[in-house]
């Protein structure tokens, strides 16, 4: 009898061993992995697709093959609303989404894209380091794992024939965002009529006449070719666009602790990266819309303060209905002014 037990314990022991040499080599699957699934529409092949993989291989590789994630690229898992019911029902974990989306999930998430509220990149850049971490903790806390913000610079009005002042825009089929309730209700304000549809049709809406005009950022006008159905660029800022890697809190709970620490620094050093490189591409994409024959116009001086005071009014109205918060817009608008009368020691929190 202790013969057999003997010879029970050394079979047992043998393929324990053979079990812990497969998985060594890669045979047999990690016990616990997580496979995160993703859906962006960055093109395969971008610079920003290949950043992602880059990363992500990172992660696979500290974490010995715990977590790995796996990305639907170039929009090929729908628009935004379509992703979103996707995550709803556990078919997609998370993704990347612009700014005019991000509100989907928090809604002060988009605060920094409520148009005309920033004149330039170094009022960007004040407000930002004093509310970046709240807003990203409001995501976290509405159950959204976030690894920072990726500037995209500002958008710009494009369309196929010059825009300078507000005449110029009647008639014009002008293209909002799916669900940018904020910027719908701006073009309202200036007696502009917007036409609805999901950033994954822009494209296809130039080439069939469904809109003409469109308010985007040079560089991700290149990347996914709008630049192709417009022949001018207005040189106005309009709103500050930025993206954002989000999964769903349930998710990434999954993960084992000690792995979490490692994707969350991964991906926040590829945001902080894909941040600091926004704004200088899209200046050299501006160039480059230029270069290739788009024809700047230069807007009506006299007619931009009526502008931004109509659109002020309109974002107030949308944060009083409670679209966003009213006092963490307010709080924004106090640290712009604050930055524009150098007062940078100004507290805007009270």
């Amino acid at each position: 009898m202790n013969q057999c037990l003997k010879n029970g314990f050394s079979a047992r022991l043998s393929i324990g061993l053979l079990a812990v040499l497969l998985t060594l080599f890669g045979i047999l699957p990690v016990a616990n992995a997580q496979t995160i699934k993703l859906a962006t529409i960055a093109p395969e092949g971008s610079s920003w697709m290949n950043s992602m993989r880059s990363g992500a291989s990172e992660i696979k590789e500290r974490t010995d093959g715990r977590v790995n994630f796996k990305f639907y690229g170039g929009g090929v898992q729908g628009n935004d609303k379509q992703v979103l019911r996707k995550m709803r029902i556990g078919q997609l974990h998370g993704g990347t989404f612009t700014s005019n989306t991000l509100s989907e999930f928090q809604k002060d998430a988009s605060l920094y894209a409520t148009p005309m509220l920033f004149n330039n990149l170094k009022e960007v850049k004040f407000v930002r380091n004093r509310l970046d971490d709240r807003l990203r903790e409001r995501l976290e806390q509405a159950g959204y794992v976030n690894f920072g913000f990726a500037s995209g610079g500002f958008a710009h009005i494009m369309s196929q024939r010059p825009i300078a002042n507000l005449d110029d825009m009647q008639g014009l089929k002008v293209w909002v965002p799916e669900g940018d309730t904020v910027s719908h209700s701006a073009l309202k304000a200036l007696g502009v009529s917007p036409v609805t549809m999901p950033l994954t049709d822009v494209l296809t809406g130039l080439q069939t006449e469904l809109i003409d005009t469109i308010m985007g950022p040079p560089a991700g006008t290149i990347i996914l070719q709008w630049n192709t159905g417009v022949n001018y660029i207005t040189d106005l800022p309009v709103a500050y666009i930025y993206a954002m890697l989000v999964v769903a809190k349930k998710y990434f709970d999954r993960i084992e602790p000690g792995d979490q620490h490692i994707v969350r620094e991964v991906w926040e050093r590829v945001y902080r990266g894909f941040n600091e490189e926004g704004d200088s591409d899209n200046k050299n994409a501006y160039k480059a819309l230029l270069d290739n024959g788009m024809k700047s116009v230069t807007p009506n001086q006299e007619q931009i303060d009526d502008w931004r005071s109509a659109v002020r009014a309109s974002n107030h109205k949308m944060a009083r209905e409670g679209v966003m918060d009213i006092s963490l817009l307010k709080e924004i608008e106090c640290y712009i002014s604050a930055y524009r009368s150098n007062n940078a020691e100004t507290d805007c929190t009270q």
